[in-house]
């Protein structure tokens, strides 16, 4: 009799069904988290607007309750941020171990005398290098989604790196242009 058991999607082969099964666990993930700071954030909202109306009359700000405030403050500025880079560094990291585990796939089934770490290079750059030149991949119908990678990885590096401040990190010119981000994270 067939008996199902919880697998790591981590820890299984890269295909379709794998890759997409993780990219929904981090979506609906992001999501979940995103909606609760939203309803937190609205509730602060709410009464740092009643914490105004009740201390309106009042000379100073001696008697201003700022408990709510700094919630709100603490959530917009700290927690969404954090909450924010770890997605982005989650999905990095599965782009990253998805392709390292291709490699390391390719090497096997096809017998490549080189592994994946015999290349100079780091990260994705150094894995497609070696799907495309020794496993013989071909990337050109995936250029367009490879700049949307290239970007991912420049996003990671400077979170990891400079805390998320793009100013501080080599190369910066062009890496970040004002654009319209589509608020859904669809």
């Amino acid at each position: 009799m067939f008996k199902p058991h919880p697998i790591n999607p981590e820890l299984e082969s890269v295909v379709k069904y794998t890759i997409t099964s993780k990219v929904t666990l981090l979506r609906t993930h992001f999501k979940k988290i995103e909606n609760i700071f939203q309803e937190e954030l609205e509730s602060c909202g709410k009464g740092v607007c009643i914490e105004n109306v009740r201390a309106k009359n009042h000379e100073d700000d001696n008697g201003y309750d700022y408990r709510t405030s700094d919630s709100l403050r603490d959530i917009e500025f700290i927690y969404l941020r954090m909450h924010r880079y770890s997605a982005i560094l989650a999905a990095y990291s599965y782009l990253e171990n998805s392709m390292n585990k291709l490699c390391a796939d390719c090497e096997g089934k096809m017998s490549i005398p080189l592994s994946v770490n015999n290349l100079s290079g780091e990260g994705i750059v150094r894995c497609r290098t070696y799907l495309e030149h020794l496993a013989s991949i071909d990337f050109s119908e995936i250029n367009k989604e490879w700049s949307h990678l290239t970007t991912l990885n420049k996003l990671r590096n400077c979170i990891m790196h400079a805390d998320g401040d793009a100013s501080k990190i080599r190369g910066k010119k062009g890496f970040i242009s004002k654009r319209s981000i589509n608020p859904t994270y669809q």
